[in-house]
C-alpha cells in the first residue's frame, strides 16, 4: 500500500538530496566517501555517540560535561590525577610541560581531557578506563532448543609409556589408544612436539580434542580438562562474545564491548573510506578489532576461570563490512556497484592467523554473508529465528546504522538492505545517543495535556534520546499534531514545549532543571527530519519485498537487536515503519544475530543450515528497482496509516 501524495516540510526536502546521496553510497555510488567523522564545528563523545557544539574556549572535559558524559577526573579537572585521558582527532591545543609530565611524554595521540581544547570540530574517543559510565549492551537472545553436536569431540583416554614389548611411533600408539579404525588421524607440529612430554608421564589420563573426526587440535594431562568454545556478534557499534563449555554446551559467561573502530565513524560507510583514502587504515581497522575480540575473550575466560589458550573453536557473525575489514580483506568493492564481496562462503582459518590468542591450532569460523550489505549477522539471525521454517508471512528487521530485512513465507525468503543511517543509534540527532544511562527510550504523552513522561534507561536524570526513544517521541508528537504529515513542526502548536529558535521551531523534551545537565535537552525540525528519512528507506524496502512475494498481509513481525529491544512495537506501527501484522503480533528477538552465532558453535548441524539459509536466500537490490525512489518519497509522510 502506497500514501497519498502528501507535501514534504522545507527541512525534509532540503535532506532529501543529502538522503540519495547516502542510499547511493550504501549501497549504489561510486562517489567518494565522507572522511572519518566530518562533524563540521560540532563535537562527538565516542563510544557514547553524544554530540555538542565545539567551543575552542573550553576544555573537553567541560565541554562533556555540557554533553551530559562522564569522564574520569578524581581532581574535579585541576589537571592532577592524570585520569581523564581522551584521544581527541582534529586540531587541538598544544599540550603544556605539565600535560606531558602526566602523560608520561608518551606519544600515542592521548591527552588530558581537562587540558586540551579543540580548536574546531573534531570526534573525541574516551578509552574504557576514562569511562565513568557502562554503555548498555545487549547480550541476550530469544531461547532456543539445541541438541549438542559440535565439530570438536573431547575424549579421555588414559596412556602407558612406551616399552620395548611395543616400539611404535608415539602418533600410532596414540592412534590406538583413541581406537579409531577411521581414517588416520591429522597431527600438526605442535601436537607431535607435545607427545614425548605426554608419552613420558606415568600411567594416567589425557584429554584429546578431535575436530571432524581426523584433526587433533590439542592433546593435554589430566582428567576433565576444559574444552571452550566462543561465539562472536562482530556488530558495527559493539562486539558480543560468548564462552561455551564444548563437551557440555553450557554457557559459561557473556562479555561485551563497544567496538573500537566506532572512533573512526558511526557507520560502515565511514569506515570503508577509511580503510580506502588512508595508508594503513585497513591494517589499524583491523588490529583494532582483533584486539578487542581477544580481550573480549580473556575476561570471559576469566570470568569463568578458564584459560584463552583452552578455546578450540570459534564462531563469529557481523556484517559485510565488518567480516571483510577482520579478516583483513579489501573493501574497495564494497565501496562501488555492483557492490561484491570478495567472498560470499563462510570462511575457516585458524584463529592463530588473525593474531587470536586460542589454543594453538583453534579454529575461527565465519559465518556466509549474502551481498555487499547484507552480512554473516542476518544470515545467523535467520537461523536463529528459523527464517525458513515459518508458518506465516514473517518480516525480520535488524535495524542499526544500515537496516537489513527479511521477509520469509512458507517455501521462500528474500532479503534486501537500505540505508537507514545513524539515526535509529542517535546518530545526526542534536541530542542523540546510544542506548545507554541517561537515554530516553520510551515517551508517553498526556492525550489532553500534552504532557510528556519519560522513561530513561537507568531510571536518572535524561541527558539524549536513542533511537527507540525518537521513534517513541515522534510518533507520539505526529499523533497529536505537533508535526505535520509532512513532517513540519506546527506553528499552531506553539507553547511552552514548542518554540522558536535560531534554526527554525523546536520541540523541548525535557527542561534544564530536569536534565542531566544545564541546558534544555530538544528535538529539533533536522532530527525529526532525519528519523523520516530513515523511515521512509525502510518502508520502502519492506514494501518492494511484500510486491515481491506478492503478499498485502503481514502475519508477524519480527524486531531483532538492541534497536529493537528497546523499541515499542506500537509506536513503530504507528510512525509506518511496517505494516500492521494481524492479531498485532510484533515481538522482540533480542540479540537474535549473537544467538545464531552460538548455535552454530555448539551444532555442526547448524552450521551447515547456515549454509544452506544463505544459498536459498533471494537478495532484492532496492537501488536498481523501478519503485524504490517513490515509495521511499511517499513513506516519508507521518501519519500514513495502512
Amino acid at each position: 500500500m502506497v500514501c497519498p501524495a502528501i507535501p514534504l516540510g522545507p527541512e525534509t526536502m532540503k535532506h532529501i538530496k543529502e538522503k540519495m546521496d547516502d542510499i547511493s553510497c550504501l549501497p549504489g555510488s561510486s562517489k567518494s566517501h565522507p572522511k572519518i567523522m566530518d562533524t563540521g564545528k560540532g563535537v562527538v563523545f565516542q563510544p557514547m555517540g553524544r554530540r555538542i557544539t565545539a567551543n575552542p574556549e573550553k576544555a573537553i572535559l567541560e565541554l562533556a560535561l555540557e554533553a551530559g558524559v562522564d569522564i574520569q577526573s578524581t581532581c574535579g579537572g585541576k589537571g592532577l590525577c592524570g585520569k581523564c585521558r581522551v584521544t581527541p582527532a582534529g586540531p587541538v591545543s598544544e599540550p603544556s610541560s605539565h600535560e606531558l609530565n602526566l602523560l608520561k611524554h608518551e606519544n600515542d595521540g592521548d591527552r588530558l581531557a581537562c587540558q586540551t581544547r579543540l580548536l574546531q570540530g573534531g570526534t573525541v574517543w574516551i578509552p574504557e578506563p576514562s569511562r565513568s559510565l557502562k554503555p548498555v549492551i545487549l547480550t541476550a537472545g530469544q531461547p532456543v532448543e539445541l541438541r549438542m553436536d559440535p565439530l570438536l569431540k573431547v575424549h579421555e583416554i588414559k596412556i602407558s609409556p612406551p616399552s620395548l614389548a611395543d616400539p611404535e611411533a608415539l602418533q600410532d600408539l596414540l592412534q590406538e589408544k583413541l581406537g579409531e579404525e577411521e581414517k588416520p588421524f591429522s597431527l600438526s607440529l605442535s601436537i607431535l612436539k607435545a607427545l614425548p612430554k605426554i608419552f613420558k608421564e606415568p600411567k594416567g589420563y589425557v584429554t584429546v580434542v578431535i575436530r571432524q573426526g581426523n584433526e587433533i587440535l590439542d592433546i593435554s594431562l589430566g582428567h576433565q580438562i576444559q574444552s571452550l568454545g566462543l561465539a562472536v556478534d562482530l556488530g558495527t557499534t559493539t562486539i558480543v562474545a560468548y564462552l561455551f563449555d564444548l563437551k557440555t554446551g553450557l554457557p559459561l559467561a557473556v562479555e561485551a564491548e563497544m567496538n573500537p573502530q566506532v572512533r573512526y565513524g558511526d557507520d560502515v560507510i565511514s569506515r570503508i573510506g577509511f580503510c580506502l583514502e588512508t595508508p594503513q587504515g585497513k591494517s589499524a581497522l583491523s588490529t583494532q578489532v582483533r584486539a578487542c575480540v581477544d580481550e573480549l575473550a580473556a575476561k570471559a575466560c576469566k570470568t569463568a576461570n578458564a584459560s584463552s589458550r583452552r578455546i578450540m573453536d570459534c564462531v563469529m557473525v557481523g556484517n559485510t563490512a565488518m567480516h571483510h575489514i577482520f579478516l583483513g580483506l579489501d573493501p574497495v568493492f564494497l565501496s562501488q556497484a555492483p557492490y561484491m564481496p570478495v567472498t560470499k562462503q563462510g570462511i575457516d582459518l585458524k584463529a592463530r592467523d588473525m593474531g587470536l590468542g586460542f589454543a594453538r591450532e583453534a579454529w575461527l569460523h565465519w559465518l556466509p554473508v549474502k551481498a555487499g550489505f547484507v552480512g554473516a549477522d542476518t544470515i545467523s539471525v535467520a537461523l536463529a529465528v528459523r527464517a525458513d521454517k515459518v508458518t506465516q508471512p514473517t518480516l525480520i528487521l535488524d535495524l542499526g546504522t544500515n537496516g537489513e530485512m527479511i521477509l520469509a513465507v512458507p517455501g521462500r525468503m528474500v532479503c534486501c538492505s537500505t540505508a537507514a543511517g545513524p539515526a535509529f543509534e542517535g546518530g545526526h540527532i542534536t541530542y542523540g545517543m546510544r542506548a545507554g544511562s541517561g537515554a530516553i527510550e520510551q515517551v508517553v504523552m498526556d492525550p489532553l495535556s500534552h504532557e510528556c513522561k519519560l522513561i530513561v534507561i537507568g531510571d536518572g536524570k535524561p541527558i539524549g534520546l536513542c533511537g527507540s526513544g525518537l521513534v517513541s517521541l515522534i510518533s507520539q508528537l505526529a499523533a497529536a499534531d505537533f508535526i505535520t504529515p509532512g513532517g513540519s513542526f506546527n506553528p499552531r502548536m506553539m507553547g511552552p514545549h514548542l518554540r522558536s529558535s535560531p534554526d527554525g521551531l523546536e520541540y523541548v523534551v525535557a527542561f534544564a532543571d530536569q536534565c542531566g545537565f544545564d541546558h534544555d535537552l530538544v528535538l529539533t525540525s533536522q532530527d525529526v527530519s532525519e528519523i523520516q528519512l530513515a523511515k521512509g528507506a525502510i518502508r520502502a524496502g519492506v514494501e518492494i519485498m511484500m510486491q515481491e512475494l506478492g503478499i498485502t498481509k503481514l502475519g508477524e513481525v519480527l524486531l531483532a537487536g538492541a534497536f529493537g529491544n528497546y523499541l515499542d512495537p506500537q509506536s513503530a506501527q504507528q510512525l509506518g515503519l511496517f505494516p500492521l501484522p494481524d492479531q498485532n503480533r510484533i515481538l522482540g528477538v533480542g540479540n537474535a544475530a549473537g544467538t545464531g552465532a552460538v548455535m552454530a558453535l555448539i551444532s555442526s548441524k547448524e552450521r551447515k543450515h547456515a549454509d544452506s539459509l544463505s544459498l536459498n536466500m533471494q537478495y532484492l537490490e532496492l537501488t536498481t528497482h523501478p519503485d524504490f525512489l517513490e515509495l521511499f518519497v511517499d513513506w516519508m509522510a507521518f501519519n500514513c496509516h495502512d
